[in-house]
């Protein structure tokens, strides 16, 4: 079971687009996936058709990373293809401060996924923050996934996850992998986007995938039409390049392995 952090402590990048879309990917390729949202916004859980508001907290993602719930109570079926899901509650805003600063609260994920369990994939989506719940995420991961834009402002926050990524490495994950990049919402036709493109493809050329999501309409559409790009627009530019993506993600984790 792979097991997929996607992560940048930087908003706005487009986490919860590539964890939704990648999933659906990796779905349609035949793997069985499970999408886990440690974010209290909730927005993967929604988009995977499923009310945040609905979902009681014991059998949500809070549960799990507090070791109230194991992590087989919490999943549900959603409309996606082979897509399985460990949704968010609003308690997880503040499951840091239940997680405490003990050692052991970093590891609450990482034991509930040393279960046995049907999947092939996990993706964890994390918020754009710091803190016991991201903590508890990488210390999960194997690989650890930065959506990145193509501008100078998406940088900023790319090295401090880099130096984290590290620091668990170090200490509590060995196994962990370097993380990998994706440049999300890629606009070709504007010379900084290039440029910016140029620079990461400079700076981190062992670990930025040679995919990119570029900015596409109906990519933008889908949430509000709560079904991933597959199942909204199948011929949709950006589908094509999300079952990229999935394939040079799997084919990093096999040379890997």
């Amino acid at each position: 079971m792979h097991i997929i952090t996607i992560a940048n402590e930087k908003g706005g990048v487009g986490k919860t687009t590539v964890t939704v879309n990648l999933a659906a990917a990796l779905g349609l390729h035949g793997s069985r996936v499970l999408v886990i949202d440690l974010d209290s916004q909730g927005h993967a859980t929604e988009w995977l058709g499923v009310p945040k508001a609905q979902l009681p907290q014991d059998r949500s993602a809070y549960a799990v990373i507090t070791r109230k719930a194991p992590i087989a109570q919490t999943l549900l079926s959603t409309h996606e293809a082979g897509v399985v899901l460990c949704g968010a509650h609003v308690l997880l805003a503040q499951a840091a401060l239940e997680l405490g600063s003990h050692v052991e609260g970093l590891f609450g994920l990482r034991d509930a996924l040393a279960a046995e369990l049907p999947f092939d994939y996990v993706l964890i989506d994390c918020p754009p923050a710091k803190g016991a719940v991201v903590f508890n995420a990488l210390i999960a991961a194997q690989l650890v996934l930065a959506p990145v834009l193509s501008h100078a402002l998406s940088l900023e926050g790319l090295g401090e996850l880099i130096e984290t990524v590290q620091r668990v490495k170090s200490r509590y994950s060995p196994g962990l992998l370097d993380p990998m990049m994706v440049i999300n919402d890629y606009e070709g036709r504007a010379s900084a986007d290039r440029q910016v493109q140029e620079y990461l493809r400079q700076q981190f050329p062992h670990t930025l995938f040679q995919t990119m999501i570029g900015r596409d309409a109906p990519l933008r559409e889908c949430f509000a039409a709560r079904e991933s790009i597959f199942r909204y627009r199948r011929t949709a530019r950006s589908a094509a390049q999300f079952l990229a993506l999935a394939h040079e993600i799997q084919e990093q984790l096999h040379a890997t392995a």
